[in-house]
């Protein structure tokens, strides 16, 4: 984590006053569906509060929405973690629930086979073998288990066929995708430090006292500068249930690693093919430009992405990709640590990016250290709003009066013409709690049209919120790709919508927030829209389809060539 960094304004009295939190704004209205869902789930992460001694004990972990037995109703994967004292394998289990579609879940964890019980970070989620069902990837402290999905109900660990368990090392965030286009879904891994009790000192330590393992004056657990940084991996999937571990062939080699936290698969420079941005602590973050090919150069330095606009590393977290702003290009948030805000990047035709943070009204965040995040249409007005989940990872920071908390609530911005304006204390009582938030889930779990989101928190009870927020005379679309020449879960597709003169892309990403996966179908708000004039539907593998005069209030399912220009 970066220790503490002058403050960065950046605007003028009279742009600060523009952005700054209005009474009454807002139309938003998030409750909290945790009581009687039937989600149970209560984080593990290391020894409880001021007694935490090592930095994973206070990274939390991720969920992970999916279909996972075909009923088209959402279900919900949650990553749990484990204690120092405890044996290897017997950390608290992942947990597995069923979802019906109207908000009630049954822990299928055992009859599914996915308690992994481990020390647990996040969860990836895709179709690699093309069955038509998902599958599920956890990254962990130590060895990752990938689980195929049978399309029964269970799972199997097939982790040591396919070959990504990786090493016994801290893998964070991860994401699936087709790196060359080839009809399958790849992996790329990010990792974060080595760390354990035998190779990097506990907080209050002699050792630890001696590197100045402080913030602010406070004695906490070391980390990351002055530790072992780990490599990331980019695994490709050999199309027979095997993946290979590619990270030098395809150039994501690096000869000093950095401390990956979150990682987001996009096209960012439309050009076809996905490209790899990874959030990094206290380090450069990088943009893995791909050839198309499945070769990639990092030009995060280049499209100014690897820095904020003073020319500093930051401290990154979580990370999403969008085009927030409704020019056609894919822009990019990413999550700090306090003292420092949360960045967003606007993307400049693909040429490179401009840090727009001050203008775009991140400056609330300076006090919130930030983690899962998500850009969504959550009042459906058709432009993008952002959700930030907030917390901090020392717990001994309380009671110090310095300006921040342990538990800190959650942040939502309703998009203004392309600013964001905080409007968290206005949007209902699902944004009251303070807890120490982690992974951040998006999805549309109740099927009623609105994203709602899914957030574990450190050492406590997981937080169901459903939007609730007053539709009006606004409209939705929900539209589920199938790809056939394309991976099946069809990530890396590119969705243009029209209706009169106005016109959105969403795009399958891959990874994105912070340790989660979300709502594989893409969300449309359409404001007083009744139809949709033309949907463009660009697959990765190239094949282009339009609907034309597309009912609204619905999901619909589109087959890759089934509607061809």
């Amino acid at each position: 984590m970066r220790r503490v960094r002058p403050q960065k304004l950046g605007c003028t009295a009279l742009v600060c006053l523009l952005l700054a939190p209005v009474s009454g704004a807002g139309t938003f209205r998030f409750v909290d569906a945790t009581p009687g869902s039937g989600i149970d789930y209560v984080n593990v992460c290391g020894a409880p509060s001021n007694a935490k001694r090592w930095l994973n004990e206070g990274m939390g972990q991720g969920a992970a929405w999916l279909d996972y037995d075909g009923d088209k109703k959402l279900d919900l994967y949650v990553v749990n973690g484990s204690t120092w004292d405890r044996k290897t394998g017997q950390g608290e289990p992942n947990r597995l629930y069923r979802g019906d579609g109207k908000g009630k879940f049954t822990d299928v964890t055992a009859a599914s086979g996915t308690g992994h019980r481990g020390w647990g970070s996040g969860a990836a989620v895709g179709d690699y073998d093309n069955d038509g069902d998902p599958d599920i990837f956890v990254t962990n402290v130590g060895p990752n288990v990938l689980y195929r999905n049978r399309g029964d109900g269970t799972f199997e660990d097939v982790t040591a066929k396919a070959g990504v368990a990786g090493e016994n090392v801290w893998s964070s965030s991860a994401a699936f995708f087709d790196m060359e286009r080839d009809g399958d879904l790849d992996l790329y891994v990010g990792r974060y430090m080595v760390c354990s009790p035998q190779t990097v000192p506990a907080r209050g330590s002699k050792e630890a006292l001696a590197v100045n393992c402080a913030y602010r004056g406070i004695q906490v657990f070391c980390g990351p500068l002055g530790q072992v940084a780990l490599q990331d991996t980019l695994y490709r999937n050999e199309g027979n249930g095997t993946f290979k571990d590619v990270t030098r062939e395809a150039g994501i080699w690096l000869e000093h690693p950095l401390y990956a936290l979150g990682v987001v698969v996009s096209d960012v420079d439309n050009d076809g093919d996905s490209d790899v941005y990874v959030a990094n602590d206290s380090v450069r973050n990088l943009l893995w430009e791909n050839d198309g090919k499945g070769h990639f150069r990092d030009v995060g330095v280049a499209k100014l992405v690897a820095f904020n606009i003073d020319g500093l590393p930051q401290a990154g977290m979580g990370t999403d990709a969008a085009d927030f702003d409704g020019d056609g290009w894919i822009d990019l948030v990413v999550t700090n640590f306090s003292d420092d805000i949360n960045t967003i990047y606007r993307n400049q035709g693909g040429k490179f990016f401009v840090d727009d943070s001050a203008r775009a009204g991140m400056n609330v965040t300076q006090n919130q250290l930030s983690w899962g995040v998500g850009f969504h249409d959550f009042d459906l007005d058709t432009d993008l709003d952002l959700f930030i989940a907030n917390g901090h990872v020392y717990p001994m920071v309380d009671g110090y009066g310095i300006g921040t908390e342990f538990r800190q609530k959650n942040h939502l911005f309703e998009n203004r013409q392309n600013r964001f304006v905080e409007v968290s204390g206005l949007s209902g009582p699902g944004l009251a709690p303070a807890r120490s938030f982690r992974g951040a889930a998006f999805a549309d779990y109740d099927d009623d049209g609105d994203v709602d989101v899914f957030l574990t928190a450190l050492d406590e009870a997981g937080l169901l919120l459903r939007n609730d927020t007053p539709r009006a005379d606004r409209h939705y679309l929900l539209l589920r790709l199938i790809g056939s020449r394309s991976n099946r879960d069809a990530v890396g597709a590119r969705v243009s919508a029209t209706w009169g003169t106005t016109r959105r892309i969403r795009e399958r990403i891959g990874g994105g927030s912070y340790l989660s996966a979300h709502d594989p179908r893409l969300h449309f708000g359409l404001g007083t829209a009744t139809r949709v004039d033309t949907l463009e539907i660009r697959w990765p593998s190239g094949q282009r389809d339009v609907l034309r005069d597309v009912a609204v209030d619905r999901e619909i399912t589109v087959r890759e060539g089934a509607a061809s220009k």
